[in-house]
């Protein structure tokens, strides 16, 4: 099949802005997570973050073992620098699929305003409290239930549920 001239300008021209569309697309890519990383930085998400792994690290730390404290202090620099970094990776595309770059700058301009810096600056104590208030409900919530299954004659155990 013989292209004409005008065919083979049309096709040339379909492939350039296929080209421009997909580097445009890719720099927003780009852009879209380094904002959405400054936006984490800034909202109190990160600091969020960093307590999590540093309870859950308290955690194991706290159990009867033979484990050394120089283990913990390099596990828990070993996460810090790692974890988040893998976290913030998965969190990106779920705010791409959800939020526009126009929301996530938006957010930004939020918490760079004064409010916004005060609000951020209680995040990670909010996600800490709110994070062991769910913890005792969630309990609270599976011993209820628990409860009522054997209340009927049925038995269960539960794996989060320590047999008592």
């Amino acid at each position: 099949m013989k292209f004409k001239s005008k065919n083979l300008g049309t096709l040339l021209l379909l492939v350039l802005i296929s080209i421009s569309s997909y580097a445009v697309q890719n720099d927003n890519g780009e852009e879209y997570a380094k904002d959405v990383l400054h936006l984490f930085e800034i909202n109190g998400s990160q600091a969020s973050y960093k307590q999590t792994v540093q309870a859950i690290i308290l955690h194991f730390k706290s159990q009867d073992s033979n484990v050394p404290n120089e283990y913990w202090q390099k596990a828990e620099f070993e996460f810090l620098n790692t974890s988040i970094d893998q976290l913030v990776k998965m969190l990106i595309p779920i705010y791409q699929k959800n939020l526009s770059h126009d929301d996530i700058l938006a957010m930004i301009k939020f918490y760079e305003s004064d409010a916004g810096k005060r609000i951020a600056n209680k995040i990670p104590t909010i996600t800490t409290e709110s994070m062991q208030a769910g913890m005792i409900w969630g309990e609270s919530i599976g011993k209820k239930i628990k409860a009522d299954i054997e209340n009927k004659g049925y038995k269960i155990r539960l794996p989060f549920i320590p047999a008592e």
